[in-house]
């Protein structure tokens, strides 16, 4: 369209005088280029046909360390000093025994009747698993996702672990469940929440009451995850959680078996290597007959729980419902820079409604990448501090494929293969910094960015690494 000034007298000399102004010297501080677009972290990328990647300017490499294990609060500290200082550190020659002070506070945060201190969460598992009837040739539902400790366990009292599927939410796959319930022949369900993710708790109990399932909950990562406002842990007969150190509860080693049954209950302080009428020293006994008839029966297997350990877990017990406060709000800054800065690839695992989480690890999958695209995330994640653990190496204990190489069954899992394929790991310390989970965040987000194509870093001198 031409402007009507052009149109009327002298209109030529005008637009003359406007193509001088246009491309005289200078002509770029009078009228600046448009402004790019701002960069925006959901660049669409596919397989098909990527577009071209976007300069971004590459977060600082984190530098803190991750493996350093949460602190022992001064006043576990004090405690455990004075044990030493005192050499009774044999829970049964104790006079005022922290073991026992640290059972009956554990059974009050969980809300079950009884909790017995043992050594570490396997050991837990496998007296619950006794104390419900596991023995050689039977055969145990557990998960085809969790921790090595699980199938270990089963095997190691002549058991059958049977694995089961994992859904896209981490959990059991309740629909693998219902048909290997009805096929195995399987009488025992041994329930691992992998890194506190929870299935359909009232399903699972509908599931074992139609097929006769005895249910053992594994919660080694369940420690503050509420099921509907309530301690997980309590739909199963006996439950099994861990203090162990990358846990909430830090120990070094040790766990606790948690049940509302007084007769498992009995069992089980004589399993863990009580003898004579030690029941007396425990800090959640059950009635006296029941002991007293456990401890001619039950096999002596030297599983206890020493002082130091029920020392250091006291105050952790004590203050973890404000520590899981704090756990979650710096999960939730993880998530929302993921989310933000790579929502596109990155997929963080959503609850269901009813529970209420602890955010002390982050895990995540990669979407829409190839198997080198995933390679090279892993690669740079590390290379610049943070060091995400794939589920699919070929050490990693927590894969099924590589519980094979010490004699557990194989199982055909195609959903477990395709979910680890690209899942990824994190521990997120509560030792950090409020401003390093962001920090850590973009690390991760760049690292898939990086990798996908859909961003390039920029360096200080201006020079584009893609």
């Amino acid at each position: 369209m031409i402007h009507p000034r052009l149109l009327c007298p002298g209109g030529r000399n005008y637009f003359i005088a406007i193509m001088a102004l246009l491309f005289a010297p200078g002509a770029e501080a009078l009228f600046p280029p448009p402004a790019k677009p701002a960069h925006t972290a959901k660049v669409q990328v596919s397989k098909a046909a990527a577009k071209p990647a976007v300069a971004w300017t590459a977060p600082a490499p984190f530098t803190k360390d991750f493996s350093k294990p949460m602190a022992v609060p001064e006043e576990g500290i004090e405690a455990a000093v004075e044990v030493m200082r005192s050499g009774r550190l044999f829970r049964y020659c104790a006079t005022e025994s922290q073991v026992a002070h640290a059972e009956k506070e554990f059974a009050e945060m969980v809300d079950q009747k009884y909790a017995l201190g043992v050594n570490s969460c396997s050991s837990a598992i496998m007296i619950a698993l006794m104390v419900v009837g596991v023995e050689a040739g039977i055969k145990v539902l557990t998960n085809g996702f969790t921790f090595t400790a699980l199938p270990s366990t089963i095997m190691r009292l002549g058991a059958e672990p049977v694995l089961v599927e994992a859904s896209a939410d981490w959990t059991m796959d309740l629909d693998d469940l219902e048909e290997k319930a009805a096929s195995s022949g399987a009488s025992v369900l041994l329930l691992s929440h992998m890194r506190g993710k929870v299935c359909d708790m009232d399903r699972v109990v509908d599931i074992c009451a139609r097929h006769n399932l005895r249910l053992v909950e594994d919660c080694a990562h369940g420690c503050g995850v509420q099921w509907q406002g309530r301690q997980l842990g309590y739909h199963g007969e006996v439950a099994a959680y861990s203090t162990q150190s990358d846990k909430v509860i830090n120990s070094g080693e040790g766990g606790f078996l948690t049940t509302d049954d007084p007769s498992h209950m009995a069992k089980a302080i004589y399993l863990s290597g009580a003898y004579e009428r030690r029941y007396t020293k425990h800090g959640t006994p059950p009635p006296q007959e029941l002991c007293e008839e456990a401890m001619l029966t039950m096999p002596n297997l030297s599983c206890r729980m020493n002082e130091v350990t029920g020392a250091c877990v006291r105050p952790l017990i004590k203050n973890l419902p404000a520590r899981v406060e704090q756990y979650n709000a710096r999960y939730r800054a993880v998530v929302d820079v993921l989310r933000r800065r790579a929502g596109d690839h990155i997929v963080v695992p959503e609850q269901l409604p009813q529970v209420s989480p602890v955010g002390d690890h982050l895990n995540f999958y990669l979407r829409d990448v190839t198997p080198e695209q995933n390679a090279r995330f892993h690669e740079v994640c590390v290379g610049m501090g943070v060091p995400a653990s794939w589920f699919r190496s070929s050490v990693n204990a927590r894969y099924h494929v590589n519980w094979r190489k010490y004699g557990a069954p194989s199982y055909e899992l195609p959903q477990v293969d395709e979910l680890l394929s690209t899942a990824y790991d994190l521990k997120l310390p509560p030792y950090f910094d409020d401003a390093d989970f962001p920090h850590l965040a973009e690390v991760i987000a760049h690292a898939v960015n990086v990798a996908v194509g859909s961003e390039k870093a920029l360096l200080e001198d201006g020079a584009v690494r893609a």
